[in-house]
């Protein structure tokens, strides 16, 4: 299920993803997220920016949420400082 944290006046949606087969207590994880400006119509192109850690594992659908949380609050700190399409939104 998609998550959602607030940063900046910007939503980081983060979806934990199964890494491969059913869930078990050794499943890894991976994430895909997308930034937007409150408001957005995030589904609609140029209105968010989006990515994913599919390399990566984590060995739980918390830890792969929080690093989802980090990335995304870290892609819109780089919109701040104008080091990414601050058109996207």
């Amino acid at each position: 299920m998609w998550d959602k944290i607030e940063h900046d006046g910007y939503e980081v949606w983060v979806l934990p993803i199964l890494a491969y087969g059913p869930p078990a207590p050794t499943t890894l994880w991976h994430y895909s997220a997308y930034i937007c400006r409150h408001g957005s119509e995030a589904h609609l192109a140029g209105q968010s920016i989006r990515f994913q850690e599919l390399v990566a594992t984590f060995r739980s659908e918390d830890a792969a949420r929080e690093a989802g949380y980090v990335e995304g609050k870290r892609r819109v700190d780089m919109i701040h400082k104008g080091s990414l399409g601050a058109s996207h939104g």
